[in-house]
């Protein structure tokens, strides 16, 4: 570990970026916030993707990323979800409850679950930056492709063993989907000048198209085979690592 830290201390140490625009590695940590459009707002709220980059700028200012997250969220408005699963006792009651095996009585918890991954390809247009930074910050633009995949997790808790909750007839529950598809960006990506203080900042367009890779759905008893259009727009906020290749001269 000792060598690692000196050896990004004397990198940094060689670098200047102040008055040059220079090529480097970075690493960086994120947060995207998702407003789902489309067939993603059938079946989910507001979801978040925490996740990182690595990636490669050019002193053109061209950069490349790969970027992947787990997406997370806890609101679930799909209509029918499990209803045909409830005990109609419960349901003409107002609740929508299970009785496990050992007789008690619970709700599950239902939360979505998935990841995506993403190849970037953007611009940093430095000479539209604010006059006191350096010429590798700038407002960007993004293009990439990538894979989403997303389900709906059904949490038992503390709740005993429920056959219909559990093992294969779970997999017909819970709407694993997947897919390909495209995401646009534009925010702006700030490296100072001591190597410290970086972070890329924007909003987020995607279009993934996605089918079920259940191919039935167990609660309602249909089969579920439909194209998907699962778009989301939202923002993204995160804090970088430059590793710097060598000086820069200029």
């Amino acid at each position: 570990m000792r060598w690692l830290i000196g050896g990004l201390s004397l990198i940094w140490a060689q670098q200047s970026v102040r008055d040059s625009s220079i090529r480097f590695f970075l690493i960086s940590v994120g947060y995207h916030g998702m407003f789902p459009q489309l067939d993603m707002a059938q079946r989910f709220g507001y979801s978040s993707t925490v996740g990182g980059e690595v990636g490669y700028k050019t002193r053109l200012g061209l950069y490349t990323v790969l970027q992947g997250g787990g997406l997370i969220g806890d609101k679930i408005v799909e209509k029918g979800f499990l209803e045909g699963l409830y005990l109609p006792s419960f349901q003409k009651a107002g609740q929508l409850a299970f009785i496990d095996e050992s007789g008690k009585i619970f709700a599950p918890a239902l939360r979505q679950r998935g990841w995506m991954a993403t190849f970037r390809i953007g611009y940093i247009f430095r000479w539209l930056r604010l006059p006191w930074q350096n010429p590798n910050c700038g407002p960007y633009v993004e293009v990439g492709a990538g894979y989403l995949s997303h389900r709906i997790l059904i949490d038992k808790a503390r709740s005993e063993r429920l056959p219909l909750l559990e093992g294969e007839y779970l997999k017909g529950l819970d709407r694993l989907t997947a897919g390909w598809g495209f995401i646009q960006s534009v925010g702006y990506r700030f490296f100072s000048n001591n190597g410290l203080i970086n972070f890329v900042i924007g909003v987020e367009l995607a279009q993934y198209f996605t089918q079920s890779l259940r191919g039935y759905v167990y609660d309602l008893g249909v089969r579920d085979d439909a194209r998907r259009r699962d778009f989301w727009w939202g923002i993204r906020a995160g804090w970088s690592l430059p590793l710097y290749e060598k000086a820069a001269m200029e």
